[in-house]
């Protein structure tokens, strides 16, 4: 489950990256067809970034699709996944600790509050 949001929201920013929005950081296909009125070198390299954002935008978004069809075949589900992950979360020690520590902590300062 984790996986797959993790994934999902990767895919999401690689696409934000082929889009390349005005003042977000990326240099994508609005921003190139923008330098082609400027610099025509830096245009083209920029569209050659832009390609490149958009092969690994389509290639992370057939991957999903593709991991998601196997996850599906070998029976697994939504609820298991959660299950798996829950399972796993707190049988491990470390973590029970940290949750432990925490609760105790949040108790002690809600008794100081005024």
């Amino acid at each position: 489950f984790v996986f797959f949001f993790v994934f999902f929201a990767q895919n999401v920013m690689y696409v934000l990256q082929a889009i390349g929005i005005p003042n977000w950081g990326f240099s994508g296909w609005i921003l190139s067809l923008i330098a082609l009125r400027t610099n025509t070198a830096v245009a083209v390299m920029m569209i050659l970034v832009s390609l490149c954002f958009t092969a690994v935008a389509v290639l992370g978004i057939i991957m999903l699709k593709k991991i998601h069809s196997l996850y599906r075949r070998t029976g697994a589900s939504f609820q298991k996944a959660q299950e798996e992950f829950a399972a796993g979360v707190f049988s491990n020690q470390a973590v029970r600790t940290a949750a432990a520590n925490a609760a105790a902590g949040a108790a002690t300062n809600a008794f100081r509050a005024p």
